[in-house]
């Protein structure tokens, strides 16, 4: 790529970086003039790995609950963003704790995919991928 290219595209990420975020935001970032160091400002803004943020993020896990008649996509995906949110701010989950956690999660009409997944093994749920596919196959 060339470097009037890479130029280009820059200045249209940056553009499109600007677009997204509120008018606020958009006054703490202006003086940025590459997109690497706009996305460092942002992260360093608004990325916080506190203690307070890590607690925010894993009560955010441990109270999601998905409720009778919910999609099971959307609440996947509301998993998948808080799981990803706390690894954004270092926090790595075992795939054992994410099966735990989103087969917890689950409404009770879900028992039975809760119980039989923890007898098909006898032993701890490491796979996250197959818990998953799983869920995926009990949805009508």
């Amino acid at each position: 790529m060339s470097d009037e290219e890479w130029k280009k595209l820059d200045r249209k990420e940056k553009s499109i970086i600007r677009l997204c975020v509120l008018d606020l935001v958009l006054l703490n970032i202006s003086g940025e003039t590459m997109v690497k160091a706009l996305w460092d400002k942002l992260g360093t803004l608004y990325q916080c790995k506190s203690l307070v943020n890590k607690l925010f993020l894993w009560k955010k896990l441990y109270n999601l609950r998905m409720k009778d008649g919910d999609s099971v996509t959307e609440h996947l995906n509301a998993f998948n963003t808080v799981v990803g949110q706390l690894a954004s701010v270092d926090i790595k989950i075992l795939d054992e704790d994410k099966c735990i956690s989103l087969l917890c999660s689950l409404p009770d009409l879900w028992d039975s995919l809760v119980f039989h997944q923890s007898l098909k093994f006898f032993k701890p749920m490491k796979d996250f991928r197959f818990i998953l596919k799983e869920i995926y196959l009990c949805i009508p």
